[in-house]
């Protein structure tokens, strides 16, 4: 956990360092490229690596196109020529001179400057975007771990495998096989159950498989305020309706639509932090 940390803060910093870069001008536009693409492989983004290296590559051509905008602009002036002719029945025409080359550049500098522009901005959403997403996956993540010293060695005082049990849930959720996805929920769903064995233990056979129902029992009388009591109520309902539905879609003919990584591990957090909130109540 920690080397994730440093890595996040790391990712953090170069991002917001990229932006100062870009909005100060304090480097040249080729070299923050290359930063974003040292960025791009922190993020482990292949593709991002190689779009900014050429990004890079073709900023400096066009920087060395502007740089010599100005001198080839001058190259291109016309001289001040005076021209008179003798014969007064004579008219004289003014050389066409180099309109037509100074047109030309201007007009290749517009686009290479276009380009440039492209770069910069585009770069800056990247980075900027980078920055918000981690600057607040930080903070979730620091509260997270405050809430899980709290609430650990309370788990596992009431159930002492309980760290074993969300392991084992944990390595399923490393699989790429959805199979392993879908024991991993019926695994959250089983290890709820035992632990509303440990704390409300059932009466008779029937109260087996009503655990929601015995942890709202035990929640009762351990809460005075009513709106708390709905809120722990609320989200034992929610976990239980979400472990239902998960299990449904992953069933028989349903497997085809079965529901992605990201909602079942949203599961798994929400079974731990259900876990947590009612060990501190005992």
């Amino acid at each position: 956990m920690n080397n994730t940390i440093s890595k996040n803060q790391i990712i953090t910093e170069l991002a917001y360092e990229i932006m100062v870069d870009i909005t100060n001008e304090r480097l040249a536009l080729h070299s923050i490229l290359l930063k974003a693409s040292r960025l791009s492989l922190l993020l482990d983004t292949p593709k991002n690596v190689e779009l900014f290296k050429n990004w890079s590559k073709f900023a400096e051509q066009n920087s060395f196109v502007l740089d010599n905008y100005k001198h080839n602009i001058l190259s291109a002036s016309d001289r001040e020529v005076s021209i008179t002719s003798a014969n007064p029945e004579q008219y004289v025409h003014s050389p066409m001179g180099n309109n037509f080359e100074r047109s030309g550049l201007r007009s290749d500098a517009k686009t290479v400057a276009g380009y440039t522009a492209n770069y910069r901005a585009e770069t800056y959403k990247f980075v900027s975007d980078i920055y918000s997403k981690y600057t607040f996956g930080n903070i979730a993540q620091s509260v997270f771990e405050r809430k899980r010293k709290l609430i650990d060695d309370k788990l596992v005082s009431i159930f002492p495998d309980v760290n074993s049990r969300i392991n084992s849930i944990e390595q399923n959720m490393l699989s790429e096989n959805e199979e392993d996805w879908k024991n991993a929920v019926v695994s959250c769903r089983t290890l709820l159950m035992d632990f509303a064995d440990v704390i409300s233990p059932p009466k008779n056979i029937e109260e087996k498989d009503k655990y929601i129902n015995r942890l709202k029992d035990y929640i009762s009388p351990k809460i005075d305020s009513t709106t708390n009591k709905n809120l722990y109520i609320s989200m034992l309902e929610e976990l239980k309706v979400r472990i239902a539905l998960i299990s449904d879609l992953t069933q028989g003919s349903a497997h085809k639509v079965r529901k992605t990584k990201e909602e079942v591990e949203s599961i798994i957090l929400l079974v731990y932090l259900v876990l947590g909130e009612l060990a501190l109540l005992k």
